[in-house]
């Protein structure tokens, strides 16, 4: 990901295990969120050795800073030019 990468939206979501949550989490602004982790071990014998759940972080995101906002307004008018 690119860190001039405007987030948009949370991509991430709960999944059963032996999947495994991949990619990048993009935050909303001015939303509120709890975090919390686990992890899994597959074993010798092909089970899997899962942690408790670590600490819950709670954090609020902020307002778009303005060259946030440019940029989601750049990348809107390209996808508009090319309707």
């Amino acid at each position: 990901r690119s860190e001039q990468d405007v987030p948009t939206k949370l991509v991430a979501k709960a999944v059963p295990l032996p999947m495994t949550v991949r990619g990048h989490w993009f935050l909303s602004p001015r939303t509120e969120y709890s975090v919390a982790v686990q992890t899994a071990v597959k074993q010798s014998d092909g089970e899997y050795l899962v942690s408790g759940w670590s600490e819950t972080v709670e954090f609020c995101t902020g307002d778009y800073a303005k060259e946030h906002l440019a940029q989601l307004q750049e990348k809107a008018e390209l996808i508009a030019g090319r309707m």
